[in-house]
C-alpha cells in the first residue's frame, strides 16, 4: 500500500494507537507483532487479519474458560536447549512449562473446534505439541521452579540419605558445641554456623588446639575460630558426596527433558510463531473493548459508508473527562467520490477528516474500529494525506511550498484507488492566487476518479462542489441562536464560516464589522448571509417537521383508539337489539294472553255490560303499562328512566368494561373507558357495583370542601411526562397520583416515553411501595409497550 507523508502515523495519530496495541501484548513477540502492523490493500489478508478478531471475540464470549489466556516467550530455552547434550536450568523448565500447556491447549482446542473458529484453527494446523511433554516437565520440575524429590527413585533415595546425614552431623557437632561451652571454650550465646558449606563451631582462639578438627575460618579480629571438630568430619564428607551424586542425578533429569524438548523442537518454534500471533490477535480485542471497535464488513471497492464513527483518540480524551462525544456520518461513493467540507473554525472539519484517515488506515491494518455495526467500508491502493503545517526547515521549504510539493504528489499518483484528505486547501499564500490553484488541482484529481475530502473556506470551492459531477458539498453544523460549533457533518450544502457572527458574539465593535462587510463587497456577504439564512430555515423546518411526526404519531394511536371503539360500540348495539327484540317478544307475548283471558272470560261468563267495561277497563291499564315498557328512543327499549350523576360507575349494557360518568348532556353521556372518552346514550347504560361506594367517596370528599363533580369534569385518566427535566416530572407524578387516589380512580397512565428509560425509572421508584398503589406494569407491545406505564390502585 502506497502512503504519503513518511510520518502519516503521527499525522493521523496511529502511532498512538500502536502503543496502545503494543501495551494489550503479553509477550515481547506479540509487541513485535504489534510494532511491525501496517496497513495493507491485500483482499485475503485483510479478510483473514478481521475474521481471526471476530473469532477471538466469539471465542471469548462463548469458550474463555476452555483454554488458557497466557501467551509467554520461550524462544530463548529454545535456543539454549538446541545443543545436544545441552540443558535447561529447573528455572527454565518453569517457564518453559507454562509455554508447552498453553500450547498444548490452544492446538487441542483447535483440534476439537475446527468447524467453529476456521481461520484461527489454521494457524496451529501444521503444530503438534508431544503429549508427554509438559506432564513429563511437570512430574520432575515443581511450582517453585526446582527439581521434584519425586523426579526418579535414585533422586529420592540421595536426598533422603542427605536428610539422615545432615541430621547425624548435626547432633554430633551439637553435642560438642554444648561441651564446649560448658568448659568455656566458647561463649554461652555461641551457635551452629556454616563454613565452606560446612557445620562449625566457633572457638576462642586461645582454645582452638583443645579441640580437635579442621579450622575453616576465623573472625576479623582473630579471636574467634570457626573449626570442623573431628567428630563430624567423616560426616559431612559423606554428606558432600551425597550432595555430588544429587547434583549428578538432577543434571540426568534435567538432560533427559531436554533431550524431549529436543525431540518435539520444530513444533515448538512453530509453537512460538503461534503464542506470539495469538497474543497479538488477544490484544485486538482488548483494544476493540477499549475504544468501543468492531469488526466492520466490507468490500473490494472504493467507497465506504460509515455510521455513528468516532474518532479513536478523541472517543478516549472524551470517555476519560465524561464529555459527550459527537459522531460522524459520512460516506464515499462513485457518484459523491470528493466531499468538500466547510464552516467555522473549530466546528470540526479537521477533526472529521483526521477520523476519516485513521479509522480507514486501523481497517486497513486489520485492526478493529470504532463504527456501528450497519457501517460499510472498502479498500484503497493509496492513502495520501495533506494536514497541518508540514514546513520543513532542514529543506528551506515554506508551508505553501510544502502543500504544493503534497499536491504534485497526488497529481503524479493518485488514481481511483486513491484515498486523499486535505486540511484547508490552498492555505498559506494569498487567496485569490491559493483558491485557484487548489480549484486545479482538486479538478484534475477528480478527473482521476480519486476519492478524498478536502476541508475549505474558499468560496470557489464551494462552488466545485455544486457544478463538478463526482463532487459534493458538506458543511459542519452550527447553532445560530446560541452561535456555538455542533460538530455535526451534514452533506448537500455548503456551510458558512459565521466569520461577522463569531466576531460579533466576542465583541468586536459593530463598526468594524461592518467595514469589513463594506470591504469584501457585497456578493461575498449576500453568498454568507444566504447561507446563513438556509440554515435558520432548515433548523426550523426539522423543528416543524419533528412536530409534525409527533402529532401523526398522537393521530394514528387516537384514530386506532376510536376505530376499537367503534367496533366495540358496534357489537353492543348488536347485543342490545337482539336483547330488545327478545324482550318486545316476550312482552307482546304476554300481552296477547292477557287479551285472549279477557275474551274467553267474556264469552264463557256471557258478561254484563259492567263486567264487560270492567274488563275493558284492566285491558287499558295493561296496554299503557305495555306501551311504557315498549317506548322506544332509538333502537333501545327504555323501561325506567336511569338517574345518572358525574363521577358514576357505568358499563354497557351486557359488557364488562366499566368507566366513569364525565359529563351529562340530554340522553347522551360523556364516559371515560380508561383513557378513552366517548358520548354514549344514557338507555345503553346501566350503573355497577361499586357505584354507591363511588357516591360516598364524593360525600366524603365533599365534607372537605372539595367539588367532586368538577373535579371528575376535568380529570384526565393519562399523565404525559415527555419532555420533562426529571426533578419537574417527579412533582407532575406525586400530584397526578394524589389526585387519582381522591377522585377513587382505578386506574390511570402514565407516558414517559423509552429513550433511555430515565422518566420510567422515575415513575417505577414512586410507585413500588406506594400504600395506595396495588400493581404497575406495561402497556401493550401495541399501544407504547414499555414507553407507558399502566397504574391499578387498591
Amino acid at each position: 500500500m502506497n502512503l504519503f507523508p513518511n510520518d502519516i502515523e503521527g499525522n493521523l495519530g496511529f502511532d498512538e494507537i500502536r502503543n496502545l496495541l503494543k501495551g494489550f501484548c503479553q509477550s515481547e513477540r506479540g509487541e513485535s507483532f504489534a510494532s511491525k502492523c501496517t496497513p495493507t490493500d491485500n483482499v485475503k489478508l485483510i479478510g483473514r487479519l478481521h475474521k481471526q478478531t471476530q473469532e477471538m471475540i466469539k471465542l471469548l464470549v462463548n469458550d474463555r474458560s476452555s483454554v488458557q489466556f497466557q501467551f509467554p516467550d520461550i524462544d530463548e530455552y529454545l535456543i539454549k536447549v538446541k545443543v545436544p547434550g545441552s540443558w535447561l536450568d529447573p528455572l527454565d523448565f518453569h517457564e518453559l512449562k507454562i509455554g508447552v500447556n498453553t500450547l498444548s491447549s490452544w492446538t487441542a482446542f483447535f483440534s476439537e473446534k475446527h468447524d467453529t473458529y476456521p481461520e484461527l484453527s489454521s494457524l496451529s494446523s501444521t503444530i503438534h505439541i508431544l503429549p508427554e511433554l509438559a506432564p513429563a516437565i511437570d512430574k520432575a520440575i515443581d511450582e517453585k521452579g526446582e527439581v521434584r524429590d519425586s523426579a526418579s527413585p535414585q533422586l529420592s533415595e540421595i536426598r533422603s540419605q542427605i536428610s539422615k546425614s545432615e541430621r547425624a552431623v548435626r547432633s554430633a557437632i551439637t553435642k560438642v558445641l554444648k561441651k564446649a561451652k560448658a568448659d568455656q571454650f566458647t561463649d554461652e550465646d555461641s551457635s551452629l554456623t556454616v563454613r565452606d558449606g560446612r557445620l562449625v563451631i566457633p572457638l576462642k582462639a586461645e582454645f582452638k588446639k583443645r579441640i580437635p578438627g579442621f579450622v575453616h575460618d576465623e573472625s576479623s579480629t582473630g579471636q574467634t575460630v570457626f573449626i570442623e571438630p573431628g567428630e563430624v568430619l567423616d560426616l559431612n564428607n559423606e554428606v558432600r558426596e551425597l550432595k555430588y551424586a544429587e547434583r549428578r542425578e538432577v543434571i540426568r533429569i534435567l538432560v533427559l527433558l531436554s533431550d524431549l524438548v529436543r525431540e518435539n523442537l520444530d513444533d515448538l518454534s512453530k509453537g512460538t510463531g503461534l503464542l506470539e500471533k495469538l497474543d497479538f490477535i488477544h490484544a485486538k480485542t482488548k483494544l476493540a473493548d477499549h475504544l468501543g471497535g468492531i469488526v466492520p464488513s466490507f468490500e473490494n471497492k472504493t467507497e465506504f459508508s460509515w455510521v455513528n464513527a468516532v474518532h479513536p483518540l478523541l472517543y478516549l480524551s472524551h470517555k476519560e473527562s465524561g464529555k459527550k462525544i459527537v459522531p460522524l456520518n459520512i460516506s464515499l461513493r462513485n457518484d459523491q467520490r470528493i466531499l468538500i467540507i466547510s464552516g467555522p473554525n473549530a466546528g470540526g472539519k479537521s477533526v472529521a477528516l483526521k477520523t476519516v484517515g485513521l479509522i480507514q488506515y486501523m481497517f486497513q491494518c486489520g485492526l478493529p474500529v470504532p463504527v456501528a455495526e450497519e457501517s460499510k467500508f472498502g479498500l484503497f491502493r493509496n492513502l495520501f494525506l495533506d494536514i497541518g503545517d508540514a514546513q520543513s526547515i532542514e529543506d528551506d521549504l515554506s508551508t505553501y511550498s510544502s502543500h504544493l510539493t503534497a499536491m504534485k504528489h497526488f497529481l503524479k499518483l493518485a488514481d481511483k484507488k486513491t484515498l486523499f484528505l486535505i486540511d484547508e486547501f490552498g492555505k498559506g499564500t494569498e487567496p485569490q492566487f491559493g483558491g485557484a490553484i487548489a480549484e486545479s488541482v482538486l479538478s484534475e484529481i477528480n478527473k482521476k476518479r480519486s476519492c478524498g475530502i478536502v476541508t475549505t473556506h474558499y468560496q470557489n470551492l464551494k462552488n466545485m462542489g455544486e457544478k463538478f459531477e463526482g463532487m459534493v458539498n458538506g458543511a459542519m453544523k452550527y447553532d445560530l441562536e446560541k452561535l456555538e460549533p455542533m460538530f455535526e457533518l451534514e452533506v448537500g450544502k455548503p456551510g458558512s464560516s459565521f466569520a461577522f457572527e463569531i466576531a460579533g458574539k466576542i465583541g468586536l465593535p459593530s463598526e468594524i464589522i461592518k467595514s469589513a462587510k463594506n470591504s469584501i463587497g457585497s456578493s461575498h456577504v449576500d453568498y454568507d448571509q444566504l447561507l446563513n439564512q438556509l440554515e435558520k430555515e432548515k433548523s426550523k423546518f426539522e423543528k416543524q417537521t419533528k412536530k409534525i411526526d409527533t402529532d401523526k404519531k398522537d393521530l394514528i394511536k387516537v384514530r386506532a383508539d376510536y376505530e376499537d371503539l367503534k367496533k366495540m360500540l358496534e357489537v353492543e348495539r348488536k347485543h342490545i337489539l337482539k336483547e330488545a327484540k327478545l324482550e318486545a317478544s316476550r312482552i307482546v307475548e304476554n300481552a296477547n294472553k292477557d287479551v285472549e283471558r279477557v275474551i274467553r272470560e267474556i264469552q264463557e261468563s256471557k258478561a254484563s255490560k259492567e263486567k264487560t267495561k270492567k274488563l275493558r277497563t284492566e285491558l287499558d291499564e295493561k296496554k299503557k303499562v305495555l306501551s311504557k315498557e315498549l317506548q322506544v328512543d332509538g333502537k333501545k327499549l327504555q323501561a325506567t328512566s336511569l338517574k345518572l350523576q358525574v363521577g358514576d360507575q357505568v358499563k354497557m349494557i351486557g359488557q364488562e368494561t366499566t368507566g366513569i360518568v364525565q359529563k351529562l348532556k340530554g340522553k347522551q353521556v360523556e364516559v371515560s373507558f380508561g383513557s378513552l372518552k366517548s358520548f354514549v346514550g344514557i338507555e345503553k347504560l346501566e350503573k355497577v357495583a361499586g357505584s354507591t361506594k363511588q357516591q360516598k367517596h364524593q360525600r366524603k370528599v365533599k365534607k372537605l370542601g372539595i367539588d367532586i363533580s368538577s373535579k371528575m369534569a376535568t380529570f384526565s385518566y393519562e399523565l404525559s411526562l415527555l419532555g420533562m427535566r426529571a426533578d419537574e416530572a417527579l412533582g407532575k407524578i406525586e400530584s397526578f397520583i394524589d389526585e387519582a387516589i381522591l377522585l377513587g380512580t382505578d386506574e390511570v397512565k402514565i407516558v414517559h416515553g423509552k429513550g433511555h428509560g430515565v422518566l420510567r425509572e422515575i415513575v417505577r421508584n414512586y410507585t413500588k411501595d406506594h400504600p395506595g398503589i396495588e400493581s404497575v406494569s406495561d402497556e401493550h407491545a401495541d399501544r407504547g409497550g414499555d414507553g407507558i406505564s399502566i397504574i391499578k390502585f387498591k
